[in-house]
Parts: structure tokens; sequence; C-alpha cells
């Protein structure tokens, strides 16, 4: 538990699996199967939508609608209501070091590789 707010605990995140590497096509062992069609369906979507044009503020909003819809289904970024989580989320990318780097590695990547 890591301290918030005066009188509010708050628990720090941690992913169960890094996903870069297996993005990156160096580590696909043990995936299951809709694990597997969510990283393609994600390659796909940052494929389609990211431009070595983009500022990096636009670039990782994509990926975050991206991961989303990955995820959870286009509807939910289709629905404006969506915008500020979207807006909350890449902002904790940009302000993270590290989440900053592999961004940028996943923007290099899949930027305008139609």
């Amino acid at each position: 538990m890591t301290a918030g707010l005066p009188g509010k605990r708050t628990q720090e995140w941690s992913p169960t699996r890094a996903f870069l590497p297996l993005i990156l096509g160096k580590e696909t062992d043990n995936l299951n199967k809709k694990e597997t069609k969510q990283i393609e369906l994600f390659e796909k979507g940052l494929e389609r939508n990211l431009s070595k044009d983009d500022t990096i503020e636009s670039a990782v909003s994509k990926i975050v609608k991206v991961a989303l819809a990955a995820e959870y289904g286009p509807s939910l970024v289709a629905d404006r209501s969506s915008e500020p989580m979207v807006r909350t989320i890449a902002q904790a990318i940009l302000n993270n070091s590290q989440l900053r780097k592999q961004a940028l590695m996943l923007i290099d990547r899949f930027a305008d590789h139609v």
C-alpha cells in the first residue's frame, strides 16, 4: 500500500504479466488464445492509428485507446465519456519514465508501418 490523500489508502497497480516483450516478439510462451487475440488486435490497431507525425501526447493517447479497445471492445473508447479516463492513463504513462520509454518503443515500431 502507498500513501495517497490523508485518510485514503491506495494500492499501486502491478501487472501480472509483462506484455511488451510479447508485443516486440521476444516471448510468446504460455499465452492463451484470448491473450494472443488481444495482442494481435492491439498490434493491428497500432499499425492503423499511429503516425510518425503524431506528437508524443497524441501517440500515447492512441496507444491507450487501442489497448482499451483490444481489452474491452471498441465501444468503450467510442463513448465520449471515456475521454477523461484515456487522458488520465495517457498522462500517467507520460509522467513515468519507464512507461514513456516503452510507449516510444511502440511508436517507433508501429508508426507508419502500413
